[in-house]
């Protein structure tokens, strides 16, 4: 198998099967994969109907779910996508392309392509921080370190060591690229407003900082 997409889910019954059927048509000879969180909206059934396969977990978390679909999943390429139609299957071949450069690619909202209302000024701010707080930290240069459309090679995907539980697992992404010396190729991509309600909070964020600073720690140690 070439190319796997696959789409991490928590009650995004309102978007998956839509997704599903752009990534159809832009990549339609690539596997398509739902991991989902134990969403109680239907989620997976929609999934399967519209010709997805699914792998389901008993206990929430998109890190989990991330973390047991890189070990079932054996693809060459792999690219990663939120669910909530925020982001544009149509880049997929941006994303696609970028691998032949870099192990690893993400896409950067922030390059002048984000619709309007899109992200609110709170989310701005903490994205930006987030980004600042890696930086920093790690001293591996990335413009959007919270983007949830990332694509790898299987050496890479394979090599990472997934510990995030929830929404840390971008960041998780990013330290192991750092801790690995994998090169991350940036795509200038799309960004619109999500389907449904969102699922991330003020906490959330802190979370991901405190993940980076123990990340980092631990690398001191």
């Amino acid at each position: 198998m070439k190319v796997c997409v696959l789409l991490p889910t928590l009650n995004e019954a309102g978007s998956v099967a839509g997704l599903i059927e752009r990534i159809r048509r832009t990549e339609p000879d690539a596997r398509i994969v739902v991991v989902d969180s134990g969403s109680a909206d239907g989620t997976p059934a929609i999934a399967k109907r519209s010709g997805a396969d699914v792998i389901g977990l008993l206990e929430r978390g998109k890190g989990l779910a991330i973390r047991k679909a890189f070990d079932e999943i054996g693809a060459d390429q792999l690219v990663l996508l939120d669910s909530d139609a925020s982001y544009a299957p149509e880049e997929i071949p941006e994303m696609l392309a970028a691998l032949g450069r870099c192990p690893v690619a993400v896409g950067n909202r922030f390059c002048g392509k984000m619709k309007p209302g899109a992200m609110d000024a709170v989310n701005a701010f903490g994205n930006r921080a987030l980004t600042l707080l890696a930086n920093l930290l790690y001293g591996k240069r990335i413009n959007d370190v919270c983007s949830g459309f990332w694509a790898f090679r299987r050496d890479a995907y394979k090599a990472m060591a997934i510990d995030a539980r929830r929404f840390e697992v971008e960041v998780n992404f990013y330290a192991e690229c750092a801790r690995k010396k994998m090169q991350v190729c940036e795509v200038s991509i799309s960004y619109g407003k999500r389907t449904g309600t969102s699922k991330l909070n003020v906490l959330d964020g802190f979370g991901i900082g405190a993940y980076l600073v123990a990340g980092r720690l631990r690398r001191l140690i």
